[in-house]
C-alpha cells in the first residue's frame, strides 16, 4: 500500500481497529497536561499501570475469533482550500470536487487470530460511493488491537505495552467507585515528542485491570487526531470494541479538511483462546499463505436508501449536520457560472501539475504529470533531476496482465537524458511468470583498456580522474527476460541482452600514459545471455485473485546471477563471464526499530581475451534519487561514478538502522513531531582499484519527503559530502 493509503489508514485504523469505541468528538487539543500531578499520584498511577500492562499481554492474544456486524458513518468537509489542494489530495483521501460528503456502510466481518480479517460489505448509503481502494481503507482501521505494544504495523507505540514506561509517564487523575470496585482515570503523556507516541486518558477497571475506555490525542504528519474508544459491557465482549469515534483535522499547504468517523459493533459470536498442550514437542509451522489476511468482499454493494433499514442499523440518530450533507447531490450537473473560465483554467493546471489516473474497464492508465513538482529529486552528485513516467496496464482473463511503462528523466547538472521503454507480460501470475522487454540507455562508461593506466595513477596520492580524460561511451541496450517461480520463494530468470556503445566525442588526451591510445571512432557490441536464481526461505505470500504477491519472510533473500559474453553474434566482441551474488534482509529490533543489511560481490572472468565494460548489476550508479523505501542496499551516494567501472571485481556491504528516536528529538523538539522515522547508514566498498571506501549517512523522513546527508572516506581520508532529497508522494 502506498504512502497515500498508509496515512489515511493509520489515522482511521488507529481509531476503531485498536479495539475501539467513541462518542461524538469536537475538535480537541492534541496536548494534555499533568495539571494536578503530585509524586504520590504518579506513584499510584505507575502501580496501577504495572497491573494493566501485565494483563494487557494476556488480553492481546485472548481472542481466537469473532463474527460481528459493523456499522460505519463517515463525514468529511473541506473548510479551507486553495489551488494547492491538487497536491494535498495525495495525503488526504478526499474527492476535491466534493467538499462536503457523507456515507454509511454496514459490513459483516470475521476475525481469526492472529490477524486474519475478512470484511463483507452488505449495504451502502450516502452522497458519495466509496469504491475500490477507499473501501479497503475504510475497514483497515478495524484490524488493530489496543492491548498490543504497537498498532498499525508499528506506526504508534501504545501506553500499555511491556516497554510503555520507557516512552510514557502516567498520573492518577480521578477515582470513581463502582459496585465491582473502582475505575481509575490515568493520564498518559509521552516523555519525548514523536509522532510515534500519543497522549490522553485511560479508564481502568480495578476488578480485571482492563481498559474500559481510552481517549487518545496525537499527530500524524500534518494531521491532528482524537480517538475515543469504549469497550464492551457484556460478558464475553469486555475487551472488544463497542463503539468508536475518530476526529481528524488535516492542515497542510493552506488547506483545512476535517473528518468525523463513527462506528458500532454487534457481535454474533466470540471465540476465546484455550491453552493446548504442545503436540509431541514439535514446532508448528504457520501457513505461508496469507490470502485471507485483511481481505474484503465488495464487488456489488447494494445501495440502500430506505429509512427503516438504516434506523435499525444506526446506534444513534443522524445529526442535523448529517442530514444537511445528505441533501447535497453531487450527481446533478452544476450550471455554468461567471467563474467557469477560471475553473477550467484551474482544471487544466491541475492536470499538468499532478498525477493523472484513468480506469477504463480492464485498462488502467497512470501519468506522472507534465509539470508535476513531485517528480523532482536532488542529489549532490547529479544535481536536480526530473522524471516523467507513464504506466498503462491491461488486464486479461485469469489476471494475466500486459504492462507498458515508458519513462524519461533528465539530470540538469550533468545535462544527461535517460529514457527507458519497458513492456511486461504476466502470462502465469500464480507462478510469478512474466516476460519482460526493456529498451533503454544507461550510464556513460569507459572500457577495460583504461584499467592499467588507472592502477598506475593510483600510486599518486594526488590522483584525479579528470587527469585521464577517460574514453566515455554512450550505452544503449535491449534486454529480454523471462521470470518464473520454481517453488515458493525460489525464482529462476533467464534472458539475453544486446548492448551498443558509441564514443561520446573525440578528445585529445593531456599527458597520455604509455598504455593510453588516442580515442578512435570505435563502436562496441555485446551479446550476453544471462541466468539467475533468487531464493527466500519460508516466503509468506498472498493470492490477489490469480496473482501471487510476496509479503514477507523472516529469512534473508539470496541471489546469484551469471552472464556470458558471446563473440561473433550480431558483431558482438565480448568474450567474458560476469558472476555476482547478493544477500539481504530486513530485521525488526523491537518496537519501531529495524536493521537492514545488504552484502554483494561480483567479478569478471575470462576477460583477458577481449575488451569489456565493467558494468555490474548489484554495484551500479543510480541516476535518480529513490524513495524512502528504496531497495535495501547497493547504493553509494558520494562515490564518483568513475569508480563503478574502474575494477573487474568488487565486494560491498551496506547497513541501515532505523528508529523514530535517534537525533531529531535531541536537537529540535518542535521539528521532531513532523518526523516519522530516522535512519543511520553505513556502506563499505572494496575493489582492487579502491581498496577501502566508507560512506556514513543520516536521514529522516515522513510521508511527504525524505532527506539524507552522507560523507565519503577513502580509507581514513575525507573525500566528499553528499545530500539526497526526494518526495514520497506519487
Amino acid at each position: 500500500m502506498n504512502r497515500t493509503v498508509a496515512i489515511w489508514t493509520l489515522l482511521i485504523s488507529i481509531a476503531i481497529n485498536i479495539h475501539a469505541n467513541t462518542s461524538e468528538i469536537a475538535a480537541k487539543s492534541a496536548f494534555v497536561s499533568f495539571a494536578n500531578a503530585t509524586p504520590q499520584s504518579r506513584h499510584q498511577a505507575d502501580s496501577i499501570m504495572q497491573y494493566v500492562i501485565e494483563e494487557a499481554s494476556l488480553y492481546a492474544n485472548a481472542i481466537s475469533g469473532y463474527n460481528a456486524e459493523i456499522y460505519i458513518k463517515g463525514r468529511t468537509e473541506i473548510l479551507r482550500r486553495n489551488w494547492l489542494m491538487q497536491y494535498a489530495h495525495h495525503l488526504v483521501p478526499i474527492d476535491r470536487k466534493k467538499p462536503n460528503t457523507i456515507f454509511e456502510i454496514v459490513s459483516e466481518s470475521e476475525y481469526e487470530a492472529p490477524n486474519l480479517y475478512h470484511h463483507n460489505f452488505k449495504a451502502l448509503n450516502g452522497n458519495v460511493v466509496p469504491r475500490g481502494q477507499k473501501q479497503r481503507e475504510i475497514l483497515t482501521f478495524f484490524n488493530l488491537n489496543i492491548y498490543a505494544p504497537t498498532i498499525y504495523e508499528e506506526a504508534i507505540i501504545t501506553p500499555v505495552g511491556q516497554k510503555a514506561f520507557r516512552y510514557y509517564e502516567f498520573n492518577l487523575e480521578e477515582i470513581t467507585e463502582i459496585d465491582e470496585g473502582y475505575i481509575y482515570k490515568i493520564r498518559f503523556l509521552p516523555k519525548i515528542r514523536s509522532q510515534k507516541l500519543v497522549s490522553g486518558d485511560l479508564y481502568i477497571r480495578s476488578d480485571e485491570w482492563r481498559i474500559e475506555k481510552i481517549d487518545m490525542h496525537g499527530r500524524y504528519d500534518f494531521a491532528e487526531f482524537n480517538i475515543e474508544i469504549a469497550f464492551g459491557d457484556q460478558f464475553g465482549q469486555l475487551i472488544l470494541p463497542n463503539k468508536a469515534n475518530l476526529f481528524v483535522r488535516y492542515q497542510l499547504l493552506g488547506n483545512t479538511i476535517e473528518s468525523h468517523y463513527h462506528s458500532s459493533f454487534k457481535y454474533t459470536s466470540v471465540q476465546w483462546i484455550r491453552k493446548e498442550e504442545k503436540k509431541n514437542g514439535k514446532r508448528e509451522w504457520k501457513s505461508l499463505d496469507l490470502t485471507k489476511y485483511y481481505t474484503l468482499s465488495s464487488d456489488s454493494i447494494p445501495f440502500i436508501q430506505e429509512d427503516a433499514y438504516w434506523a435499525e442499523k444506526r446506534d444513534e440518530a443522524l445529526s442535523e449536520e448529517d442530514e444537511h450533507v445528505y441533501s447535497i447531490n453531487y450527481d446533478k450537473a452544476s450550471p455554468k457560472t461567471k467563474d467557469s473560465t477560471k475553473t477550467d483554467y484551474l482544471k487544466l493546471t491541475e492536470k499538468l501539475a499532478s498525477t493523472i489516473s484513468y480506469d477504463m474497464q480492464s485498462t488502467r492508465i497512470r501519468y506522472s504529470g507534465l509539470l508535476n513538482p513531485l517528480q523532482l529529486g536532488y542529489s549532490s552528485r547529479s544535481g536536480i533531476s526530473y522524471r516523467q513516467q507513464l504506466r498503462i496496464t491491461k488486464t486479461f482473463k485469469n489476471d494475466r496482465q500486459l504492462l507498458f511503462k515508458p519513462e524519461v528523466g533528465y539530470l540538469f547538472k550533468r545535462k544527461e537524458l535517460y529514457a527507458k521503454l519497458l513492456t511486461e507480460m504476466h502470462y502465469l501470475p500464480e507462478k510469478k511468470g512474466y516476460v519482460q522487454l526493456t529498451i533503454a540507455n544507461d550510464n556513460q562508461t569507459y572500457s577495460s583498456r583504461m584499467k592499467h593506466e588507472i592502477n598506475e595513477h593510483l600510486k599518486d596520492s594526488l590522483f584525479d580522474f579528470s587527469d585521464l580524460n577517460l574514453d566515455y561511451y554512450r550505452h544503449y541496450y535491449i534486454d529480454l527476460r523471462n521470470n518464473i517461480e520454481l517453488s515458493n520463494g525460489l525464482e529462476l530468470y533467464t534472458g539475453v541482452s544486446y548492448h551498443y556503445r558509441d564514443p561520446v566525442t573525440k578528445k585529445k588526451i593531456v599527458n597520455p600514459g604509455e598504455l593510453i591510445e588516442d580515442l578512435i571512432d570505435e563502436h562496441f557490441y555485446d551479446f550476453i545471455p544471462v541466468i539467475g536464481l533468487s531464493y527466500t526461505p519460508r516466503q509468506f505470500y498472498r493470492m490477489n485473485g490469480k496473482k501471487k504477491e510476496y509479503v514477507r519472510s523472516y529469512y534473508p533473500t539470496m541471489s546469484i546471477e551469471v552472464a556470458k559474453g558471446i563473440p561473433g553474434v550480431f558483431n558482438s566482441m565480448g568474450n567474458y563471464t560476469r558472476v555476482e551474488a547478493d544477500i539481504h534482509q530486513s530485521l525488526k529490533l523491537g518496537l519501531l526499530k529495524r536493521f537492514n543489511y545488504h552484502i554483494s560481490a561480483g567479478m569478471f572472468t575470462q576477460k583477458e581475451s577481449s575488451l569489456y565494460f565493467a558494468d555490474f548489476q548489484y554495484f551500479s550508479r543510480r541516476n535518480f534519487p529513490e524513495s524512502w523505501d528504496e531497495r535495501i542496499g547497493g547504493v553509494f551516494h558520494t562515490l564518483r561514478r568513475e569508480w563503478y567501472n574502474a575494477s573487474d571485481k568488487y565486494a560491498q556491504a551496506h547497513l541501515m538502522y532505523e528508529s523514530p528516536f535517534i537525533l531529531m528529538n535531541l536537537f529540535d523538539k518542535k521539528a521532531s513531531k513532523h518526523v516519522l522515522s530516522e535512519r543511520l547508514y553505513l556502506g563499505q566498498l572494496w575493489t582492487p582499484a579502491l581498496p577501502s571506501y566508507t560512506e556514513v549517512g543520516y536521514g529522516f523522513g515522513n510521508a511527504i519527503f525524505n532527506i539524507a546527508v552522507f560523507a565519503g572516506f577513502a580509507k581514513t581520508d575525507f573525500e566528499r559530502f553528499g545530500v539526497r532529497f526526494t518526495f514520497e508522494l506519487e
